[in-house]
């Protein structure tokens, strides 16, 4: 064979090998062609901040991309699809690059926990962007455990996610501004007593997992005042019960009653006033962990109404406590002579 015959046989070699990509196991980032580039429309990520895009672009065009993002092969269509690293794509176009670097993935398709646990590792996604992931996962027939072992978390943190589907709308909003466990201990409020939620959250834009323990503690002392409310009408009620079955229909009693009575029968016996024969004493027994003791009703407490004091009986020790942490176990009446 002529020399001039092998060197065209090495010219259509080379033409027949132009485009090729250097294989996924060469270790080094290859530099794509951003057109040959599309975004997985299955990614978790739904929200990019345009100002972040806007500050990523800035530092790409001073230093260029610091971090390879990842591809799968080349389609029938001659497009890569992102793997992850999406936020890097967008700000690479927002930069003017024509090119990124990036490695390639070799598999027939690609994996969603993938770009699930690479955005999750980045504290990179919102938790409205986790709870949609979530959401088709348990959509396609996944359990909230298997979830959990793939994502490397456990199962709170999914059950967390899974609930925001079930969230009112003014709680799902405060997911792009507040932490998703205290928009969760909302959740959790919200199912008791809605109408105070959902008061709360349009007075907060915002709020922290502290702000919502406060509203927590402040929403039981009320429930707890109400209930005391209700107990006190209850106890009056009985007073005046029993009064009714010790001396007949009071208001019989009442000395401008009965003299007008007897005046009418002609009656001429002096009226006499009514005088309870007996006093109705109260007494609530409650619990404070393993202590057991009697709240003191006739004292108020210095810390306000959300909190009593408390009689303890193992060592007669009297202790300011906040009423929301004490269990009502008894309410004893005890009837004394006046």
């Amino acid at each position: 064979m002529s020399y001039a015959r092998k060197l065209d046989d090495v010219a259509l070699l080379l033409d027949e090998l132009e485009g090729l990509e250097a294989p996924a196991s060469s270790g080094k980032p290859l530099e794509i062609p951003l057109s040959s580039i599309e975004e997985d429309p299955h990614q978790p990520r739904r929200a990019f901040d345009a100002e972040t895009l806007e500050e990523l672009a800035a530092s790409i065009r001073e230093r260029g991309i610091l971090q390879p993002i990842g591809l799968t092969p080349a389609g029938p269509n001659g497009m890569h699809r992102i793997v992850f690293g999406a936020r890097r794509f967008r700000a690479a176009q927002l930069a003017g690059r024509a090119t990124i670097a990036a490695f390639i993935h070799l598999g027939e398709s690609s994996d969603p926990y993938d770009q699930m646990i690479e955005n999750i590792q980045r504290d990179d996604l919102s938790a409205a962007d986790i709870a949609a992931f979530i959401a088709s996962r348990l959509a396609a027939g996944e359990k909230q455990k298997d979830i959990a072992l793939r994502l490397g978390k456990n199962k709170s943190y999914i059950a967390m996610y899974a609930s925001v589907a079930q969230m009112a709308p003014i709680l799902r909003e405060r997911l792009e501004t507040s932490p998703i466990r205290a928009v969760y201990e909302l959740h959790q409020m919200w199912k008791k007593s809605p109408q105070a939620v959902e008061t709360f959250c349009a007075e907060h834009d915002s709020f922290t997992r502290v702000q919502v323990i406060a509203f927590s503690e402040g929403l039981s002392a009320r429930a707890s005042r109400i209930d005391d409310s209700s107990l006190s009408g209850a106890l009056n009620g009985a007073a005046v019960s029993h009064g009714e079955h010790e001396s007949g229909q009071l208001d019989r009693l009442d000395p401008s009653r009965i003299a007008h009575d007897e005046a009418s029968r002609g009656s001429r016996r002096p009226a006499r006033s009514y005088v309870p024969s007996k006093a109705m004493a109260t007494m609530l027994r409650v619990e404070h962990g393993r202590r057991s003791g009697k709240l003191i009703l006739d004292r108020g407490s210095s810390k306000g109404e959300t909190h009593g004091l408390v009689s303890f009986d193992d060592d007669c020790t009297i202790e300011d406590l906040p009423l929301a942490a004490l269990k009502l176990v008894e309410l004893r009446t005890d009837l004394s002579s006046a």
